[in-house]
């Protein structure tokens, strides 16, 4: 179950939501007059996710090569490194 809490909990209880986000590992969301406007997330977290993201995007890039046929045994590359 997600943690959503009010803007008004965020100015008041930041110190409690910022423990949260980081005992937890997950976001808390932030509600103005009832609707979701923003989640919080530890640093930690966001910086992990960035790198998943990063990975899979390399990921992609290197299996749309290998499906397109712009691939190399490994003796041309290692070849290569030889010089």
């Amino acid at each position: 179950m997600p943690d959503i809490r009010p803007s008004a909990d965020l100015r008041n209880n930041y110190p409690e939501i910022s423990k949260l986000c980081k005992e937890s590992g997950r976001p808390v969301y932030i509600t103005v007059n009832g609707k979701g406007d923003t989640a919080l997330i530890d640093i930690a977290v966001l910086d992990e996710l960035y790198a998943r993201i990063d990975l899979y995007e390399k990921l992609a890039v290197g299996l749309r090569d290998a499906e397109e046929g712009r691939v190399k045994s490994h003796d041309e590359i290692f070849t290569k490194f030889k010089r």
